[in-house]
């Protein structure tokens, strides 16, 4: 594509949106709701089979009380997808079951592609300097090194335009100081 984006990965968006016209705003809701359940049920389980198989792993937080504190963290979030799942209609079961069967068939599908070079995959990471050279975070006008210490008001007259519609929307209004 003229903009460097895989135009096997265009058709295949443009696909996706081919396939949903014909369902309604609600059903598109359902349908994704639906599967973002089921992809978040298996977060879980994977969660929890990881506490269970290898709980020694080293870990940023760890929830309290093991395995039993993490299954009681989930068991509440589970319960209400399940819910969600189950208010679904059964065109969102076709459609969702019809997709997820076409993930397993596909991911196989093109790990065969790939091994037979059939298409090009550019599975290179760029190092970290190099990101931060394509897109230069900017706070108050000085370049930032990392994400997380870029300001979330970077235009200081914000606050002040802020105040100053504050101020001219209370026209009219009579203040009692």
């Amino acid at each position: 594509s003229k903009y460097g984006t895989p135009t096997l990965s265009i058709l295949c968006s443009a696909t996706g949106v081919v396939f949903l016209s014909w369902m309604s705003f609600q059903e598109i809701i359902e349908f994704l709701n639906f599967l973002y359940s089921v992809g978040m049920l298996l977060e879980f389980a994977a969660f929890i089979k990881l506490r269970i198989k290898r709980p020694d792993l080293p870990r940023p937080y760890r929830v309290p009380f093991g395995t039993t504190g993490a299954i009681i963290i989930c068991l509440p979030p589970a319960l209400l997808l399940v819910l969600v799942m189950c208010l679904a209609s059964l065109k969102t079961f076709v459609v969702s079951a019809a997709v997820i069967i076409l993930g397993f068939v596909l991911y196989p599908s093109m790990e065969y592609v790939k091994n037979y070079k059939w298409l090009m995959f550019d599975s290179t990471v760029l190092p970290i300097s190099q990101v931060h050279e394509a897109a230069p975070a900017v706070c108050e006008g000085k370049e930032v090194i990392d994400e997380a210490s870029v300001c979330l008001l970077s235009d200081p007259s914000y606050a002040k335009k802020e105040e100053h519609n504050e101020d001219s929307s209370m026209e009219g209004v009579l203040k009692l100081d």
